[in-house]
Parts: C-alpha cells; structure tokens; sequence
C-alpha cells in the first residue's frame, strides 16, 4: 500500500488533518454541521466501542479515520473509544461530533473519549478513585423519552480495584457499558 500526500484537508479529524501521508479516501469529505438535535422517534441508538491504543501517531491517524468511517457507515450517534494516549495539550476535533474528553492527569497512556452526534447530552460527574487506573467518563441524555446513561470505562490489565470503582456508577439506572 503505497501513501500519497494529501493537500486538502477535508479529513474527518483535525489529527488526520495533520497527517499529510494518510492513506487516500479515507477522509470524509464535508461533513455535517455540529449541531445536536434530539433524534428522531424511529432511529436506533447505535454506540461503537473501539480501543483504538493511540490517536497520536500518523498511523492510528488512519485508524480513527477508518473508525469515523465505519461510524458514518453504520449512522452510529456515539464512540467510545478507549486508550486514546492523548496529551491535555493535544486537541481533538471531529467534524460532525461533539467530543467529551476527560484528559488524564501526567501519567502516559490511558485516556478515553466520546464523539457524539445528533444527542443532546450532559456529563456525568463521576467521583473515581484517584488511587487507580481505572477511568470512567459518563453522559446523560433522554431516548425515546427514557433517560440514558452511558459510561466509557477503560480498565488496564491486573488492576485489581476494578468491582470497587464500578461500585461508582453502578448507583444509576439505565446503563450501558463500553
């Protein structure tokens, strides 16, 4: 597979956007205007779950472009992605979607994020244990007229807190779990 640079800057991400060698065709063009609309009655939620280990590199630069595509594919209203390995300093934009980002703190690896589209949403203020490596980010939102709750959880291998920090979210109703 051969890399042509690429000048025109109509790609799904501002981190593909930087990537001048990605592979051609996978940005999406123009996109939808970013404005949250309550869905229609007859849509169905749709959520993709990726951990997509690292945004930060030219190549899962083309990873999170074939993501975005595969979401725009499947009308897919929420990704959840895990491990994103993004700095606070590091932005993200995504045409089309709103991005909920809890940036971890110093420490490398880790991070999560939620691109949403088309659903008004509210953060969940999670109160997790700073003791751990396991993050957790949340949104509300109402779906044909019930309150949802989505949680984003990335839990890293031999971590052995993981039923104590799900003890934090386990208190609401209506969960889903990514």
């Amino acid at each position: 597979m051969s890399f042509t640079p690429v000048t025109n800057l109509d790609a799904a991400s501002s981190v593909a956007q930087i990537n001048q060698g990605r592979v051609p065709g996978l940005g999406r063009g123009p996109g939808s205007k970013n404005i949250l609309q309550s869905p229609r009655v007859d849509k169905t939620l749709k959520i993709l779950q990726c951990n997509i280990n690292g945004i930060s590199s030219q190549a899962s630069r083309v990873k999170l472009d074939q993501l975005l595509d595969l979401a725009e594919r499947l009308s897919t209203q929420i990704v959840a992605l895990q491990e994103t390995k993004l700095r606070k300093t590091t932005p993200l934009k995504v045409r089309g979607y709103s991005v909920f980002r809890p940036d971890r703190g110093d420490s490398n690896g880790g991070g999560l994020a939620l691109l949403i589209r088309d659903i008004k949403f509210r953060a969940i203020d999670i109160h997790a244990d700073e003791d751990t490596d396991t993050e957790i980010q949340g949104i509300s939102f109402v779906w044909r007229d019930r309150l949802i709750k989505v949680f984003n959880v990335y839990h890293p291998p031999n971590n052995k807190q993981l039923q104590a920090n799900f003890n934090n979210i386990l208190i609401y109703n209506n969960i889903l779990l990514y």
